[in-house]
């Protein structure tokens, strides 16, 4: 086996600022062409790139849930191709914020209270990625149980796992 096999693989730090750029030339172009008038307002964390999307006076396009659902699964696809190295671009519409939806949040504590009473694993299907990301913090560091994501597309699947029934992974 070759030394570039057995190093784990992470990106360069300087990869960061190309995947910020392509997140935003992405946002960008694919808006000016469905003739949204958008301001595109991109910020880098440790974690994640925010795209914020501010309508202008005009625009014509509504960018609903659908809509920006899409839109962060395309750019996440383009930015991120490769599993190593993964940034997850957010992006956000009039301030909405992943952590804040109130509803999700009390779906997550309830499915990891049911995963702890029952002990089996609780696999969630479908749900928009977003919700999935929205799960998945809501329960990085709650006691007893771990969440995981399978699958590709349409088919992927949220799954909450009790310590017990596979430990965290």
């Amino acid at each position: 086996m070759s030394e570039e096999r057995e190093r784990p693989e992470s990106p360069p730090p300087a990869e960061a600022p190309e995947k910020v750029a392509a997140a935003r030339e992405f946002c960008e172009g694919l808006l000016a062409r469905m003739g949204a008038a958008v301001t595109v307002e991109v910020k880098e964390s440790p974690e994640a790139i925010a795209v914020a999307l501010r309508p202008q006076p005009g625009n014509a396009i509504e960018l609903g849930s659908a809509l920006v659902e899409a839109l962060q699964y395309l750019v996440n696809r383009v930015v991120n191709p490769r599993a190593e190295g993964r940034k997850w671009v957010n992006l956000d519409v009039g301030g909405f914020s992943d952590a804040e939806d109130p509803v999700v949040k009390a779906m997550a504590a309830r499915l990891a209270a049911t995963a702890r009473r029952t002990g089996k694993v609780i696999a969630i299907a479908p749900i928009t990625a977003r919700e999935r990301r929205q799960i998945h913090l809501a329960l990085v560091d709650a006691e007893g149980v771990s969440t995981r994501s399978e699958g590709e597309g349409l088919f992927r699947t949220l799954l909450v796992v009790p310590e017990r029934a596979g430990g965290r992974e």
